[in-house]
């Protein structure tokens, strides 16, 4: 079995330079810095609750961009939810927005009123209905204490 001696080297500038790899790890390590701090959130989301039908349904506005609003509906007795989010990223002409379901096929709804894309100051309550086998519910959603 032959023992390996070093090598002399011939030209220094084969080896990587010293001052080149601290570069090197400075800037990676702030590119990855940046890249975990991700990009800021052009919206304030503010926490509803209210209840339909005896279900929990809990409503996130997105102040200063409507279009990131969405609901959850708790099913009965469970953990499990249903998710809607808004139909279109503005309210129509009459200032409401319709939230339908994520998944696909199913007929309900729910259409909020007084929808702005920004609220100087936050409403008190959101209104609206919610509608499930043709029948239309009166909904209220009330702000979450943090």
């Amino acid at each position: 079995m032959e023992i390996l001696k070093p090598q002399k080297v011939k030209n220094l500038n084969s080896f990587v330079n010293p001052f080149r790899f601290l570069v090197f790890v400075i800037v990676f390590s702030i590119s990855l810095q940046s890249y975990g701090q991700g990009v800021p959130k052009a919206y304030e989301p503010i926490s509803y609750r209210g209840m339909v039908n005896g279900r929990s349904v809990m409503f996130t506005l997105a102040n200063g961009y409507i279009g990131a609003s969405s609901l959850k509906m708790y099913l009965h007795g469970k953990m499990k939810y249903v998710i809607f989010e808004p139909d279109a990223g503005v309210g129509d002409e009459h200032s409401r927005l319709k939230f339908v379901r994520v998944r696909q096929g199913c007929t309900d709804y729910f259409i909020l009123d007084n929808m702005q894309d920004a609220y100087e100051k936050i409403p008190a309550f959101i209104a609206g209905n919610y509608f499930s086998k043709h029948k239309k519910i009166l909904v209220k959603f009330w702000p979450v204490k943090a």
